[in-house]
Parts: C-alpha cells; sequence; structure tokens
C-alpha cells in the first residue's frame, strides 16, 4: 500500500523523469473514445486495478491496448495471447471498488474478474515483490468471502515468491510495524490491501468468478512514512500534487523518500505484469474446459 500514490508525478513535473503512471492517465484522457465498443471484441478478463501506477506495466504488455469508453467506464482493451482483456483503474478504496467491479459486471459481463495491485505484508515470511494469491479476503469487522483457487498448495509452494492466505481489506493505510503485526496476529491474514473485500463481495452476489493478485509493497517490517496518510487523502491528482509539494516544502528529504518509492512502484508493476501474463491464459484454459 505504500507506494498507492501519485507523487511522481510532481517529480516529473520538475523535469526530474518521466513517469509511466502519469504518461498513461494523459493518454487514456486524449485517446479515450476513439475506438466504438461495438469494434472490440468484449474482454475475457477484466483486470481491476485502483491506480495506474499499478496497472502501468501490465498493460504495457498488451498487444494493441486501447482505452475504449463503455458507458460511464474507461476501459483498456488489448490482446494477451489469444485472450482478451480490459484493464479498469476503480479508484482507492472500498466504495470505489465496489462501484467499478458492479459497471463491469453489468456492462461486460467478463468470464472472469481479477483484483489486482499493491498489499502491504502482515507476515515476515512476505518480502517487496512476493505475489499473493487470496484463498479469502475479509475486513476487520469478521465478514469474509472465499475465493477459490485453480492452483493446489503443491504448486503454490512449488511457486517461488509466491504465497496464498487471508488478505484483509481495511479503508485507510497501515503504516506502523506494530500494527501491521497486531493485524495480522489477530485476523490470520498475510496481507493487506483497501479493495478486494468489496470486489469479492459484488462477484460473490452477481456470480461473478474472481481472482486475487497481489504484489507486496510494503513488508510488515517497513513503517510507512506520515507523509503518505495526507497524501492519499486527496482525490484528485491536483490535490496530490498540492499536498507533495507543500510536504516537499515542509520537509526537503521527503523527496528522496518519493523518488525512490516511485522506482519500487514501477519495478512492483512490472513484475505484478509478468506474473499477471502467466496467470491469465490458464484462467481461460480453465473457462473453457468448463464450458
Amino acid at each position: 500500500m505504500l507506494l498507492r500514490y501519485l507523487v511522481s508525478n510532481f517529480l516529473q513535473q520538475q523535469g526530474q523523469t518521466v513517469v509511466r503512471d502519469f504518461v498513461s492517465q494523459q493518454l487514456s484522457e486524449q485517446t479515450s473514445g476513439e475506438v466504438a465498443p461495438e469494434d472490440i471484441p468484449k474482454p475475457d478478463v477484466v483486470v481491476l486495478f485502483a491506480l495506474t501506477i499499478e496497472s502501468a506495466g501490465f498493460k504495457e504488455t498488451l498487444d494493441s491496448p486501447a482505452p475504449v469508453k463503455m458507458e460511464k467506464r474507461t476501459v483498456t482493451v488489448g490482446k494477451l495471447g489469444v485472450l482478451n482483456v480490459g484493464v479498469v483503474e476503480t479508484g482507492v478504496g472500498r466504495k470505489a471498488a465496489a462501484a467499478a467491479v458492479r459497471d463491469v459486471i453489468e456492462i461486460i459481463g467478463p468470464k472472469w474478474i481479477v483484483s489486482a495491485g499493491f498489499a502491504g505484508g502482515l507476515v515476515s515470511d512476505l518480502k517487496r515483490g512476493h505475489v499473493v494469491m487470496a484463498n479469502c479476503v475479509a475486513n476487520l469487522e469478521g465478514s469474509e468471502v472465499s475465493i477459490p483457487l485453480n492452483l493446489t498448495a503443491e504448486q503454490i509452494e512449488a511457486t517461488q515468491g509466491l504465497a496464498s492466505g487471508k488478505l484483509l481489506t481495511v479503508d485507510r493505510i497501515i503504516r506502523t510495524v506494530e500494527e501491521k503485526r497486531e493485524l495480522g496476529e489477530t485476523h490470520g491474514a498475510v496481507a493487506v490491501d483497501m479493495e478486494t473485500l468489496a470486489i469479492a463481495q459484488a462477484c460473490h452476489d452477481q456470480g461473478a468468478k474472481l481472482i486475487s493478485v497481489r504484489i507486496i509493497s510494503d513488508t510488515v517490517d517497513q513503517p510507512l512514512p506520515k507523509d503518505l496518510e495526507k497524501l492519499m487523502s486527496q482525490k484528485t491528482t491536483s490535490g496530490m500534487l498540492g499536498a507533495a509539494a507543500a510536504t516537499i516544502f515542509n520537509r526537503p528529504g521527503s523527496i528522496k523518500d518519493m523518488w525512490n518509492l516511485n522506482a519500487m512502484a514501477n519495478k512492483a508493476s512490472d513484475k505484478l505484469a509478468g506474473f499477471l501474463g502467466g496467470v491469465l491464459p490458464q484462467l481461460d484454459l480453465a473457462v473453457r474446459d468448463e464450458e
């Protein structure tokens, strides 16, 4: 969760780097709607990310990706081998994710929905860059939804850097090491995010097939900077940029933190993309077998 922000936009505006999530967002805004929905094949799989910094690596792996306006949602549609894939950025948090997945189910009705993105580790075994495929997702109040996996326990154990277990969905950033450890121990969860439970509940209610694929961006032993909560509370990019500018003004050393976090976000996005590229074709085969 520590990488979930667009402070990198501020660095780009200072001429220090060209940040892929900024470019991706601008490209989407410029070209959205130029391709008519009826001119593209319906996606077999729709992958939901919270933000473009998470989705950017995966969208770059798609052949001929095109942002398409489907009613009130913009969906990036492309090919992954023979598979038609859609990508939607939902926005941060359960409310935004729930609204997005309901729209996806109603408008597209894909065979599979994938909740993807970054997550914080809650157990010491998970290192940065490890991938978690949740077998269930819960909240702090005890609501829980099972997510059946197509992978066996033996396959998971044999895959380096892959783990499975309970994913905890919360409504705010979990910043301190102490709170991370407490949540992991209290709820028996291995990782934490801010969207998946809402997505899982909507899929369960609508009978849609779901998997969750999350890459660890911050480990249980890694505290998050206090500035992050203020940045993440902003609802717009301009607000986030303003908060970033204020943070840098008040604490000049924070610009180094932001630079490093942006670099780690891009690496995590690329690694997640590689994993998704291997998993999604297997989902397609599973669906075809059932038919």
